[in-house]
């Protein structure tokens, strides 16, 4: 591929996209889609999509469908997907597309953390949060019933808002970076904002779940009740653990402890405070009670751990 067609396709020739193999399981990587100046951002776009058999990359992808059909494929199942259905395959995670029907697409590709796109209010954007983490995680558990889906009209505007961007990457002019991820951020904020706008009871369930995700972040070391959650969440009791256990299979409680114990790790490594003081610091009073935790969840004592941690179990990971 020449440098200019992983920096921007065609819409011409969709087969020049796809050099790797459309059957069998294959793994695409930033070699393969950026180009040599190491600008980790790309747009891909393509008129008559063939079938793509499952396949990996190690950079996150954004997918606006523009026309047609598809059945969108998983390691876990199949959705049929249409025009104005968006949708976010994080690195590492198998997809592709079979029973292609005349779809056309654009894929946004690009790597988060070499971007270095600043991020502030994001963590606070239910719809982000939403759109870009909890869908995508718990995308085989909904079937694919949270994804976000963009009415004609915005769909429109999207596609133009794409197309600039698409123009920007292709002629690189003085300040292209400032405006491309300038664009990107554009992009990312209004998808997220139309996402809060959704009225399925999936992408209801998550947007609610990313408003309580923030709330235990930001106050996991408060003295944080169910009905706390719950009151933040819009939902009774009961309706916020099952919501919890139908999509982190865990309740939210244990949530929070597993994200406390996590931050405990941390802090465990990077001070010299006391267990007490650590257990208070992440909202646990009883110094008994939080190592009976940590040992549960971490599999050793805070204070062996503090020791040598690189030989035992890593910090617990809540979603």
């Amino acid at each position: 591929m020449s440098s200019q067609m992983k920096t921007l396709s065609t819409r011409d020739d969709s087969t020049a996209l796809f050099p790797l193999p459309y059957r069998g399981h294959f793994s695409a990587h930033r070699e393969d889609i950026f180009s040599e100046d190491e600008f980790p951002l790309a747009v891909i776009w393509v008129t008559d999509h063939p079938d793509l058999g499952l396949h990996t990359h190690d950079f996150t992808e954004l997918v606006l469908v523009l026309d047609g059909s598809a059945r969108h494929m998983t390691d876990e199942g199949e959705y049929l997907i249409h025009p104005g259905d968006v949708f976010v395959i994080p690195p590492g995670v198998a997809h592709g597309y079979s029973g292609c029907d005349g779809m056309e697409l654009v894929n946004i590709v690009y790597e988060t953390n070499r971007l270095n796109l600043p991020n502030t209010g994001l963590k606070g954007f239910p719809g982000y949060r939403a759109l870009f983490t909890l869908e995508p995680a718990f995308r085989s558990r909904h079937e694919f019933k949270g994804r976000l889906h963009l009415p004609p009209h915005k769909c429109r505007a999207m596609t133009q808002l794409v197309s600039d961007l698409q123009e920007e990457l292709w002629h690189r002019k003085d300040g292209f970076h400032f405006i491309c991820l300038t664009l990107l951020m554009q992009i990312i904020g209004l998808l997220s904002r139309v996402y809060t706008e959704m009225e399925t009871s999936t992408s209801r369930s998550f947007l609610r779940l990313a408003r309580v995700l923030q709330h235990i972040e930001t106050h996991y070391a408060d003295d944080l009740k169910l009905e706390d959650l719950a009151k933040t969440a819009g939902m009774s009791n009961r309706t916020l653990q099952r919501c919890f256990q139908e999509t982190f299979a865990m309740s939210p409680i244990h949530f929070l402890n597993r994200l406390r114990v996590g931050n405990a790790c941390r802090e465990l490594l990077r001070s010299n405070s006391t267990i007490i003081e650590v257990a208070e610091s992440v909202g646990i009073a009883d110094s008994n009670y939080f190592s009976r935790l940590f040992q549960q969840l971490v599999g050793i004592s805070p204070s062996a751990y503090r020791k040598t941690p690189s030989s035992f179990t890593t910090p617990p990971k809540v979603h």
